[in-house]
């Protein structure tokens, strides 16, 4: 190489080097930006005054509404019993009411299976009260609603107190009141770790109404709050929602 050559290629090299620079930065951040939540949301069974229609939309909205969620919804518990079951991290259950049909043996192997090999699982309002005859639905949610013990008194304005400032699911958010029903007197023994509590009038006591449980490898939530559609636009049920999913999803 000569020195006119040389003296050519020093002065343009930097510029090469700077023109380089950007391109490698938008190519590394656009393979660490992480994947979404892939959530499956069970619905379509519930009472009349569970609008599950409307909840279930609502809830996607909620989930997606970051882009950190990718929700879908289905109507069917036959899903469950899917070999496409894998593809989710999560599966949300709008899904509630004691006069519903179990599923079939393979879909409760399958919903098992799913949590206790490590993906989450977060239950939300009546869901508690699904599948009275299978004893092993219980000890996955840690609490359930069994027909003639659990209840709540009249829909109120009542405040949420957060048991847990320090859980990543309560992260940002403090007491707060909400119009809504408090469940009580769910029955159980598995630990739960609560998250967030009320005090009922009709059972005399603190319930949990927010809390964590672990089955086998997996982590579940439950979150006994949102009984209408406007309970579940408080800021605080929603923000509840989404750290709940993103905790069980290990996120």
């Amino acid at each position: 190489m000569n020195l006119l050559t040389r003296r050519r290629w020093i002065a343009v090299a930097p510029a090469l080097l700077l023109a380089a620079v950007p391109f490698a930065s938008s190519s590394q951040a656009q393979e660490t930006k992480p994947k979404p939540i892939r959530v499956l949301l069970l619905t379509g069974f519930d009472v009349r005054s569970h609008p599950w229609k409307q909840t279930s939309p609502l809830v996607r909205e909620i989930l997606e509404k970051d882009g950190l969620c990718q929700v879908f919804i289905c109507e069917d518990l036959g899903i469950l019993e899917s070999s496409s079951l894998a593809k989710y991290d999560v599966i949300v259950l709008n899904y509630g009411f004691w006069k519903e049909p179990e599923p079939s043996e393979k879909a409760k192997r399958a919903l098992l299976g799913f949590v206790k090999n490590g993906k989450g699982l977060v239950a939300l309002h009546f869901a508690c009260s699904a599948f009275q005859d299978w004893p092993e639905y219980q000890q996955l949610l840690g609490r359930v609603w069994k027909k003639g013990i659990g209840g709540h008194g009249p829909m109120s304005n009542f405040e949420v107190k957060i048991a847990d400032p320090e859980h990543p699911i309560a992260k940002g958010v403090s007491n707060f009141r909400i119009t809504d029903e408090l469940y009580a007197r769910l029955s159980g023994d598995a630990p739960i770790h609560v998250i967030a509590e009320g005090y009922s009038d009709w059972s005399n006591k603190t319930e949990p109404l927010v809390f964590s449980h672990q089955y086998g490898k997996g982590r579940v939530v439950q979150n006994v709050l949102g009984h209408t559609l406007e309970a579940r636009r408080n800021p605080a049920y929603q923000k509840l929602l989404v750290q709940s999913v993103q905790w069980v999803a290990r996120r």
